[in-house]
């Protein structure tokens, strides 16, 4: 133990007698600096392969205090490009519904109904029936069981039942649903019975009716139909004639897929015969119909 402590005490002697050396060289300036400079071209290239592998062990330790700010940083960024993306998407479903609503003022504005606009709220199957939305208006608005329901482009359907702030739609294409309706160009009558998704099917009251494809057909008086009367709803596609009657296939004007903006009709008039055309026939006045309508 003694001899391990006498050879600390030298080593730390020797230490101090080194730097004593030194400083006196460096106080003698060339030749200490040209020992100097040696030596670092001597070891420099070993210095700076050391550097090269551990400053980039340094750099990530030294980094790490950052991380949590920058994703911090990155998140704001994603929350404010989902701000954006539905900011535009919003714009976009806004304008698409101010044209829709023009368009559906056009329409009233020609037919002189008097509405309540609606908007829809979710679609699916109700009250037994297969195709049914239901819309944002009610009793309160003035809506009433069996009222038409109309979008610019023509016929929808029909209330089924109206609470006091929404109401049950079913719509025309439902295969429970059959619209009463006449053909423009003719005036024959004739019923109309839907098919979901599939063209809808024409049965005229005449056997022997001379419809054609082409010609259009808007509801009118047909049996017990409570839907008003001059409001478009498709074209006739395809007819087909047997010994004992005629029928025709349907392309309904109206999207039912993408409904949105609608109106119920509040009250009929009776339709004059410039009003038996197709919505888009004509330029009339715009007359956007307004949500305060009947209330």
């Amino acid at each position: 133990m003694r001899s391990s402590g006498r050879r600390q005490r030298l080593t730390i002697v020797g230490l101090v007698a080194i730097c004593v050396v030194l400083l006196a060289l460096d106080s003698q300036g060339t030749t200490f600096t040209r020992a100097r400079d040696a030596a670092s071209r001597a070891f420099g290239p070993l210095e700076r392969s050391a550097n090269s592998v551990f400053d980039p062990v340094g750099n990530f330790f030294s980094g790490l205090p950052d991380v949590g700010s920058n994703k911090s940083k990155i998140d704001a960024l994603k929350r404010q490009n989902d701000q954006l993306r539905s900011q535009l998407r919003e714009s976009s479903v806004n304008s698409e519904r101010s044209n829709a609503l023009r368009q559906l003022g056009l329409f009233v504005g020609r037919t002189q109904f008097k509405v309540v606009t609606a908007t829809v709220l979710d679609f699916g199957p109700s009250l037994g029936f297969e195709w049914a939305v239901r819309v944002d208006v009610g009793t309160n608005a003035g809506v009433r069981d069996g009222m038409t329901v109309i979008s610019a482009n023509g016929l929808v359907g029909r209330i089924k039942q109206a609470s006091a702030d929404t109401s049950i739609v079913v719509l025309a294409i439902d295969p429970g649903s059959s619209v009463g309706v006449r053909v423009a160009r003719t005036g024959e009558l004739g019923l109309v019975s839907g098919d979901g998704l599939r063209s809808m099917h024409f049965t005229p009251l005449n056997p022997r009716s001379k419809v054609k494809a082409g010609d259009t057909l808007i509801t009118g008086p047909y049996g017990a139909s409570t839907y008003a009367a001059g409001v478009p709803l498709g074209k006739v596609t395809h007819v087909s004639h047997s010994a004992a009657n005629a029928s025709a296939s349907v392309d309904p004007y109206v999207n039912y897929t993408s409904l949105d903006v609608l109106a119920v009709v509040l009250n009929a008039p009776k339709p004059t015969s410039r009003q038996l055309t197709t919505p888009s026939s004509a330029a009339q006045p715009d007359a956007t119909p307004s949500r305060k309508a009947g209330r």
